[in-house]
């Protein structure tokens, strides 16, 4: 018997090569044509970026600003210190130690050494007695040393300063 040989494989009908061809072709077409487009934008984006620079004000000289002086520096530097000083504490610190009796006349911060410099007044002395006393168990501060203390005749009443060290 002879072989037969079947081939159960149905046969092409087209042949890829030219649909690649034409689409390959078609592609091309395409991106050549947005070449072009993207050519033309990008001229005229230029054209208007000439148009406005034409308009535009010339610009402004730079002005070189000459650093400041070491005494300048120590100024502002010694400003930014007082005002990053824990105020709100300090003053709270400072009213809820205080009789009504007692009046605060000055408040001097010496930020470097972490202390106030406080002027009080009263009628009484034992006022002051008491409010130095307050001020030396309320916190922030830490330790009260009295500079001062001066006997006023006309009103009659006394008047005492005093350093307050505070910690933060």
């Amino acid at each position: 018997m002879s072989r037969v040989r079947i081939d159960f494989a149905p046969a092409a009908r087209w042949r890829p090569g030219i649909a690649v061809g034409l689409s390959a072709l078609a592609l091309i077409a395409a991106s050549g044509f947005a070449a072009r487009i993207a050519w033309q934008r990008d001229a005229q984006l230029q054209a208007l970026h000439a148009r406005l620079a034409e308009r535009a004000p010339p610009p402004q000289p730079v002005v070189r600003i000459a650093p400041p002086s070491h005494e300048q520096a120590e100024a502002v530097n010694a400003a930014i210190t007082l005002l990053n000083l824990p105020w709100p504490a300090l003053l709270d610190g400072l009213n809820a130690a205080r009789p009504k009796d007692v009046a605060v006349l000055r408040i001097e911060p010496r930020a470097s050494q972490r202390s106030l410099r406080v002027v009080a007044e009263s009628e009484r002395a034992d006022a002051l007695f008491d409010f130095a006393d307050a001020l030396a168990h309320q916190p922030p501060f830490v330790r009260l040393k009295p500079v001062s203390q001066v006997r006023l005749d006309s009103p009659a009443r006394v008047q005492a300063t005093m350093d307050l060290e505070w910690q933060p």
